[in-house]
């Protein structure tokens, strides 16, 4: 596997990735679901989620603890047909993982009007089971501590923090305000509060780990004359450690308008080095999928036309 750059790079990215505790594989088969599964008529036999996986080291019994914890989450369900079981998204995990999809694959386009939508928990009626569901929800959905018990964002979509407040149960315990900053003169700033409340310093320093970690296969990419000649099943090795190392940072990242993030943004380096090596991949990786991959109806077809636009503003 070591005898060109290109080889020399997935043998080191793949050690790396074997190095991680079992504890991992969940969120390693969330991200197949998301960048594969979906594009793919959205379901797949448990069995070719085996075939996939094997060659990174993880053998059926984690890929199937693996998908057991994910449909106790309520991100998958199954049909079973016989002695086969097929798995999909459920409705609410796919919502998850198209919000996603636009992060990881298209340019932000945010535009902020200079507010900000604040939420205030801390009134009587919310018990601690619901206060730890909704910090959770809405961390996921980008939302900073601003204050004990008052989450921000500047540019979170308002109807799905309402949808949050539903789902955990408390529209009626918490109060939503649209705010603006008074006099920008006084006080901590706009971006001195946001590198404060949202710890990009932190964020910085996993997407200069996954700069630093990806850069050497850009450039192995580069010198190679031909990747389309590359292994099917290396291409797609290395798209899926790609996808899901970069998902695992963007599921931290409170995606903040361009107006209120540090200058020479490392995160839009990361994305920037995703897409350079992803599309190269994907059509290598693709003939890897189709090989191995079967749904209720037979083994997969092409890609869906609706996926076929990811990165392609970079080209």
């Amino acid at each position: 596997m070591a005898s060109n750059p290109f080889h020399r790079q997935l043998k080191s990215i793949l050690d790396g990735f074997r190095k991680e505790p079992p504890s991992r594989t969940p969120s390693l088969v969330a991200t197949l679901f998301g960048d594969v599964v979906e594009s793919h008529d959205r379901e797949i036999w448990l069995g070719s989620i085996t075939a996939l996986l094997e060659p990174l080291g993880v053998n059926e019994r984690l890929v199937r603890t693996a998908v057991y914890r994910l449909a106790k989450d309520d991100f998958v369900e199954s049909t079973k047909i016989g002695r086969r079981s097929y798995y999909r998204l459920t409705d609410s995990a796919r919502e998850k993982v198209g919000a996603y999809d636009q992060l990881i694959y298209y340019p932000s386009d945010k535009q902020w009007d200079g507010d900000w939508i604040l939420v205030f928990t801390g009134t009587h009626g919310i018990n601690a089971k619901q206060r730890a569901r909704l910090r959770k929800e809405l961390s996921w959905l980008g939302y900073g501590i601003i204050a004990p018990n008052v989450y921000g964002h500047p540019t979170a979509p308002i109807t799905q923090t309402q949808a949050i407040l539903a789902k955990v149960g408390v529209t009626n315990q918490v109060v939503v305000l649209r705010a603006s900053n008074y006099d920008p003169m006084y006080g901590l700033g706009t971006k001195g509060m946001v590198r404060q409340c949202f710890k990009l310093g932190e964020l910085e320093k996993q997407y200069s780990a996954f700069i630093k970690h990806y850069r050497s296969l850009a450039r192995a990419m580069q010198n190679i004359r031909h990747v389309e000649q590359e292994n099917p099943e290396h291409c797609f090795m290395l798209r899926i450690m790609l996808i899901h190392h970069y998902r695992r940072i963007l599921l931290k990242d409170p995606k903040l308008p361009a107006e209120l993030l540090p200058d020479n943004w490392l995160g839009k380096q990361a994305q920037d080095l995703c897409a350079a090596i992803y599309r190269p991949l994907e059509a290598i990786s693709e003939q890897h999928i189709l090989t191995h991959c079967e749904n209720q109806v037979g083994p997969f077809r092409q890609t869906s036309p609706r996926f076929s636009q990811r990165f392609t503003a970079w080209e």
